[in-house]
């Protein structure tokens, strides 16, 4: 598999503009198999929908590395993910930043997920289960916000967590249309938002079908 991942590094990634040496190291150094079905082990390089048990597909590489990239995740830097799914991605941010807290409304992803980073060594992830559309609020606030599921306009208390200079990787809209972007907190009282590309990605689940979506 190693021949495989660095065969999507070098045709798959580079091309499209992954050259955040970071970012790269990152996916070098962690296995995307082991956070992928085992019947589906051999798919986990391709850029290919691979279903989890929740109705929801891992994230595709290419997603990946351009959140980690946009994200410009460091060493000092404390992260919010919402949506563990695998727990891939989790497991690069954790092994960028300082520490992850990773929320997810399924209570068996965590487990799993749990389980897949027991077993690489991730030590500094903290695993929250809750569903962002209930009442629940982010407790801290964080340098580096990402949302893993689309949602269909921007969440107000995710933005009011982020610390100045924070930033939050968010795809905004509904299929067709959507748009990743990233949002910063460039002081106290003002925040910017950039379109960077369009993609289409599942949609947060919201088992509460309640409108917390303030802007």
């Amino acid at each position: 598999m190693q021949i495989t991942k660095k065969n999507m590094i070098e045709s798959q990634l580079r091309p499209e503009g992954i050259s955040c040496l970071n970012t790269i190291s990152c996916i070098s150094k962690i296995n995307r198999e082991d956070f992928t079905p085992i019947e589906f082990a051999s798919l986990s390089y391709a850029e290919y929908d691979i279903p989890l048990n929740n109705d929801y597909s891992m994230l595709k590489p290419l997603i990946v590395a351009k959140i980690l990239q946009l994200s410009r995740v460091t060493k000092s830097d404390v992260v919010l993910e919402i949506g563990t799914g695998s727990g891939y991605l989790t497991s690069c941010l954790s092994l960028m930043g300082k520490s992850v807290d990773t929320v997810d409304i399924d209570p068996l992803m965590l487990e799993k997920a749990k389980i897949s980073h027991k077993n690489n060594n991730a030590t500094n992830i903290n695993y929250v289960h809750e569903d962002i559309f209930s009442n629940w609020s982010p407790e801290k606030k964080y340098d580096v916000i990402v949302i893993t599921g689309s949602i269909v306009s921007r969440i107000k208390k995710l933005e009011d967590a982020l610390k100045v200079n924070g930033r939050m990787f968010a795809v905004i809209g509904e299929y067709p249309v959507m748009h990743a972007n990233l949002i910063k907190r460039v002081s106290v009282n003002k925040i910017l938002s950039e379109q960077v590309f369009e993609t289409i990605l599942d949609p947060l689940k919201n088992i509460n079908k309640k409108n917390y979506l303030n802007f």
